[in-house]
């Protein structure tokens, strides 16, 4: 039993960084309607930006990862302004040209890859922040890097529900998110919405970096497995759907630790994907998902 809850907490800690940048996929898909395929490098950059600003300032860690989503969060909204928005039009609307779209997308990835490569090198960097001694409740030993990772991924997203409930700038996106076009009409300025957008999904993304930094090195291609899972996570949720995001998250982070501790650690990446077929079999829109909705 032990072992089981040791477990299940290191997944469920895993899991919160998982459901942090499927949250920021379905965001950047509520605004420009398209899977962002550059949102693992996104989550790189962010790490690295956390690293840097350690070794540079004496900004504590909860500031390190205000100032590194606030960073990521502009790059992201420069990149879907001087980039992304060039692929749209504006007319009595806003659409897409959705396969440059993901075509760019790719070209991203490896543009921001490259980047990295130039400015940190290819050796894994340390995050070496400390966070004192586990901490003991009864039987169970509990790293508080894990305590950390949960405690600020559930705070991120609590400030997220209330931006979309209880704030007019959340209303607007939630209405761009659901359909451009009338709120385009309703006077909304959707090419603006669309960048805030994409600029708080590469903040959480950002989050999810800098959180997990610490208890692995950073490197440029650690992107890659994130985004896949990450992705996994949101279809497995029912994708565009946020709380389905988190609900993805925490059930692609809990099976691949159990997986990984029960049967075998060396094929704990295909543990999420067996899920996400099984799921698919049961529930083809995700378990929170619904239909589709058709694009304007």
């Amino acid at each position: 039993m032990q072992y089981f809850m040791d477990l299940v907490v290191v997944g469920f800690s895993i899991g919160m960084v998982y459901a942090l940048v499927a949250l920021g996929i379905s965001f950047i898909y509520s605004g420009l309607d398209i899977v962002h395929f550059a949102h693992g490098e996104i989550y790189m950059l962010g790490a690295f930006i956390g690293v840097a600003l350690f070794k540079h300032t004496g900004l504590s860690y909860p500031m390190l990862l205000i100032a590194s989503m606030v960073l990521t969060g502009l790059l992201g909204v420069a990149i879907e302004r001087l980039f992304y928005r060039r692929l749209t039009r504006a007319g009595g609307g806003y659409t897409f040209a959705g396969m440059g779209m993901i075509i760019c997308g790719f070209g991203m990835s490896i543009v921001l890859q490259n980047v990295a490569y130039l400015i940190w090198g290819a050796k894994p960097l340390p995050f070496p922040v400390s966070f004192g001694m586990p901490l003991e409740i009864g039987e169970l030993t509990l790293p508080r890097s894990y305590i950390w990772i949960v405690g600020a991924a559930l705070i991120l997203m609590a400030a997220l529900h209330l931006f979309l409930k209880k704030t007019r700038l959340g209303l607007a996106a939630r209405a761009v998110a659901h359909n451009k076009e009338i709120a385009y009409l309703m006077g909304i300025n959707v090419p603006m919405m669309i960048s805030v957008l994409f600029g708080i999904g590469c903040a959480l993304a950002a989050a999810a970096g800098v959180l997990v930094g610490p208890i692995n090195y950073v490197q440029v291609l650690m992107g890659i497995g994130i985004l896949i899972k990450a992705f996994a996570a949101a279809v497995i949720g029912g994708f565009g759907n946020l709380p389905g995001a988190v609900l993805g998250g925490l059930l692609v982070g809990v099976t691949e630790s159990l997986g990984a501790g029960y049967l075998s650690g060396s094929y704990k990446d295909i543990y999420a994907f067996i899920l996400l077929i099984f799921v698919l079999m049961v529930r083809p829109s995700g378990i929170l998902g619904v239909s589709i909705k058709s694009k304007a």
